[in-house]
């Protein structure tokens, strides 16, 4: 029997996936990515890798920064797009984040950026990304990891709301259920009724410290938001990660 699509692999390669994100703060998102390379002194022609790149917008701002970029996504149709970006400093590739990379021990730096993790089913499956980020790093190397702080999500969640884009209006609904945050998206299009569910891992920080620890990583750092303002448990709306290889 065909193994049934996990469901981020059928909603990231929808295009209505991208229609509904289309307005993400790239502006924002540059900066903190430049933040970082100062914050972090990451050096020019450090070669780097961002895991679950998306369509690659993110390794662009790295690579001119003047890194060496290699960048994976897990769906195709976003690859097929972010080579369009492609050059000689810059790599893309299909790969899944519970996978080692082709390149081991290779990276001064990993990124994972913008909450692109926590959607699997398997716990296990954490551990195993974790593995497969530390496994691609020299030794002294960075990862980096930016994921939503669930205490803040949970306390300032939007269950229901419509939002319009491409001329479409998105019926969003949100709720929390075993220990997961669940998104259910209702939409026409063309005469058509569509429906996605997104799951993501209400993952507090003490399990991210147990991953890292398991995978011979130190925390050295933790941000609670894009401008790199220290973590704090209530307001903080993201928590990023800094963590260097034994």
């Amino acid at each position: 029997m065909e193994k049934e699509l996990e469901w981020f692999s059928a909603w990231f390669d929808s295009p209505y996936y991208h229609i509904l994100y289309a307005e993400r703060d790239e502006a924002e998102a540059a900066m903190f990515i430049q933040s970082l390379q100062i914050h972090l002194q990451i050096q020019v022609g450090a070669h780097v890798l961002d895991a679950a790149c998306g369509k690659g917008r993110h390794a662009k701002t790295l690579e001119q920064l003047g890194l060496q970029v290699d960048a994976f996504d897990l769906s195709p149709i976003n690859i097929q797009e972010a080579n369009e970006l492609a050059s000689e400093n810059l790599t893309f590739f299909v790969h899944d984040i519970r996978v080692p990379v082709p390149k081991r021990l290779s990276y001064d730096v990993v990124f994972n950026f913008f909450t692109s993790f926590g959607y699997f089913d398997e716990k296990s499956d954490n551990l195993l990304a974790f593995h497969a980020f530390a496994d691609a790093l020299k030794s002294g190397g960075i990862l980096v990891m930016d994921f939503f702080n669930p205490t803040y999500v949970l306390a300032n969640l939007v269950r229901e709301e419509e939002v319009q884009h491409g001329g479409i209006t998105f019926s969003i609904k949100r709720w929390e259920s075993n220990s997961y945050l669940y998104k259910s998206i209702k939409f026409s299009d063309e005469g058509r009724d569509f429906q996605f569910e997104e799951k993501v891992e209400l993952i507090p920080k003490q399990d991210f410290f147990t991953y890292a620890a398991k995978s011979g990583l130190i925390l050295v750092d933790l941000m609670g938001d894009y401008s790199l303002a220290p973590f704090d448990e209530n307001t903080s709306p993201r928590m990023v990660f800094i963590w260097v290889k034994k």
